[in-house]
């Protein structure tokens, strides 16, 4: 059944890149103000383009859920960054651009070392539960993580300050997906399990905060600098848990180890690229409203010259 688990999670990804899209598309027009607070949620759901967002990923976590019922962790969160390789260009070209060079190659390094990552390291599956102290120890760890995001996000701006708040965000969702795989398992043996244990209920609150931190990473910066940040630290905090506390297993020996790191190299290298990319930059500029890519000539600026005449 390790297929359906592959398949589950490649289709994830790719709903959560239509999805991160319109929510983005939503989010970049909500008032600064709100930034980093609930109420950035309350006026979002008054908006369409982000209520259709949400139900995209609504089954993209429903894709993900049923992908940990069949694979770990591992090899599940991994898997889920293909989405990158829609979200990119689909934001992009809904803003009227097209990716350069420069931008295609920060997309495909993210995915290539996601890739080279899960290849080398062979996971392979676990137990379904920890021990609470485990537990404690991954809520402190991943806790500190988002603070230090929201923190060093708080003294930037722009693309930088997106990339810092989905640094936090990625890490609530590597959270999420633990916690998921856990609640699935407790379903599994009863209503009355699943209802009387905690894992259920941390997850709705990770969810909330993780769901916070990531509209406003949105809210701060062009998707291209958000969502190849979060597609890289989840799975990263995903599989660290996993190995942590539900005794997944991953390759360690020399060569394993090289392609890892190199894997590694190459995720961080993407991001540096795309957050200094002309046309993210140019993507920051604040506009009236979104469009659908059809609706206006779709280039891509080079630094210095103006931006096209939006039609009337």
């Amino acid at each position: 059944m390790l297929a359906v688990s592959v398949v589950a999670a490649l289709a994830a990804g790719c709903t959560f890149a239509v999805g991160s899209v319109l929510q983005q598309s939503a989010a970049r027009e909500a008032p600064q103000s709100i930034s980093m607070s609930w109420r950035l949620l309350v006026d979002l759901a008054h908006r369409r383009k982000w209520l259709l967002g949400i139900s995209a990923d609504v089954g993209s976590f429903a894709l993900q859920a049923l992908a940990l019922a069949f694979g770990p962790l591992a090899l599940v969160q991994p898997l889920l960054v293909t989405g990158l390789l829609f979200a990119v260009p689909l934001a992009v070209r809904w803003r009227g651009r097209r990716l350069g060079p420069r931008e295609w190659a920060g997309t495909i390094a993210v995915g290539a070392g996601l890739a080279a990552f899960l290849a080398a390291s062979s996971p392979t599956d676990g137990v379904p539960q920890t021990t609470w102290d485990k537990w404690l120890l991954i809520l402190i760890a991943v806790g500190g993580l988002m603070v230090l995001g929201i923190v060093i996000g708080g003294a930037l701006t722009g693309a930088l300050r997106a990339s810092a708040y989905a640094l936090s965000a990625g890490a609530a969702f590597g959270l999420l997906a633990a916690l998921t795989k856990a609640s699935t398992h407790l379903l599994s043996q009863g209503a009355g399990v699943f209802f009387t244990s905690w894992q259920p209920y941390g997850m709705a609150g990770v969810a909330l905060a993780g769901a916070i931190v990531q509209q406003s990473a949105f809210q701060a910066g062009p998707l291209p600098a958000s969502v190849p940040v979060m597609d890289a630290v989840e799975p990263t905090v995903a599989v660290l848990i996993g190995v942590f506390a539900f005794s997944e297993h991953v390759s360690t020996t020399s060569g394993a180890l090289a392609f890892e790191a190199l894997g590694i190299l190459l995720v961080l290298g993407g991001i540096i690229t795309l957050d200094r990319s002309p046309v993210v930059l140019e993507l920051q500029a604040p506009v009236e409203a979104d469009q659908p890519a059809g609706r206006e000539p779709s280039s891509r600026l080079r630094p210095g010259l103006p931006e096209p005449t939006r039609p009337r």
